[in-house]
């Protein structure tokens, strides 16, 4: 029987509470092994990690948001500094620094704090878009560990990338910080805020598809690959819909354009930030210009695997493909398809690996 208020939260953040658990693990090792010794650090688990630490502790320390954390150099007005991704992607970094530096805390503080809050709002958020699609909080609490969990094995992960490669792994992706874990619990709000404004009474739909243009707004100032991913899996929910349930297009219809006004008038001051970025920029994060398709990685897989299986379903009756869940379940099977090929068309790819 479906759980309602207070009874299906409970089964969210005891998820929430096990991810957290499984996430803090090499802190509390670290804590254990260095006693009192610890020093204030965090325990790395990205050879990324510590130049966001740099840049967000420059934060802290009052220096202005064009800071190079590499040479540490500061935009100043002899000496103006390129935009790059810290400066454009500032939305978590501020996130960060503002109530670090009000608190008095460092860098190395600020991402401990993260790393248990992080992976909490994380499970919690797709606990919760997973419970408004199929309305079952004890299959959708499971199901948000399940995701979080196979997530990573299938993005080759974990122990599995052990049976494969010799060099380090990250057990979590997600849990880098401050890039993506800081925005990732947006991403799956995101979603929520789509289902709530394609399925809610028309009076309150305009306000949901608001709440997911200005999530989508601020993920563009988060992480690229959030965002990009995010705009991908809309077009794929509104192709999907527009084929499925034609005769709802006029009531959607006024939900996809109050987003997309709202994810434009966020893309024009980040197109112009963009613009002003570093010279070096585009060599740095190994952009390539390449028309390839790539339709062998295992999420690719993975969600063809599931479309076939719902065509199947679908031919013998068992569901109904027109129905708002399934459409659903659809677009976020299509969407590993259009991420790591969307160069076909852009000619473009951006170190895609950043999608799984």
């Amino acid at each position: 029987m479906p759980c309602r208020g207070i009874e299906k939260w409970k089964w969210g953040i005891w998820a929430a509470l096990a991810i957290t658990l499984l996430s803090v693990y090499p802190q509390l090792v670290m804590w254990g092994v260095r006693g009192q010794q610890w020093n204030g650090s965090f325990a790395e688990g990205d050879a990324d990690e510590w130049v966001y630490a740099a840049y967000v502790q420059a934060l802290i320390d009052g220096r202005p948001r064009r800071n190079d954390p590499y040479t540490g150099r500061d935009d100043q007005p002899e000496h103006p500094q390129p935009e790059s991704l810290f400066s454009i992607q500032f939305v978590p970094a501020y996130l960060l620094a503002v109530p670090a530096r009000l608190l008095g805390l460092s860098s190395s503080t600020a991402f401990i704090v993260l790393g248990i809050l992080g992976p909490f709002f994380s499970c919690l958020a797709i606990f919760w878009l997973i419970e408004n699609v199929i309305r079952d909080a004890r299959i959708a609490a499971a199901a948000s560990v399940i995701v979080i969990c196979f997530g990573a094995l299938a993005a080759g992960q974990g122990v599995v990338h052990l049976l494969i490669y010799d060099h380090g792994y990250s057990y979590f992706l997600f849990l880098r910080r401050y890039e993506p874990l800081a925005p990732f619990p947006l991403f799956f709000l995101f979603g929520t805020f789509v289902w709530k404004a394609l399925t809610a009474k028309r009076g309150t739909s305009i306000t949901w598809a608001a709440a997911g243009g200005l999530a989508l707004g601020i993920l563009v100032f988060s992480y690229f690959y959030l965002w990009t991913s995010a705009a991908a899996w809309l077009a794929c929910v509104a192709l999907l819909w527009f084929i499925a349930r034609p005769g709802n297009l006029r009531q959607v219809a006024g939900s996809f354009f109050t987003i997309l006004v709202l994810a434009v008038a966020a893309l024009i001051p980040y197109v112009v930030l963009l613009s002003n970025r570093s010279p070096t920029m585009d060599s740095g994060q190994k952009l390539a210009l390449s028309h390839t398709p790539d339709l062998f990685r295992i999420p690719e897989l993975l969600g063809i695997g599931v479309i076939i299986l719902m065509v199947l379903g679908a031919l013998k009756g068992r569901i109904n493909w027109r129905a708002p869940d399934s459409l659903f379940a659809a677009s976020f099977s299509l969407l590993p398809l259009v991420v790591f090929n969307q160069q076909v068309i852009t000619g473009r790819s951006l170190q895609p690996f950043h999608y799984e």
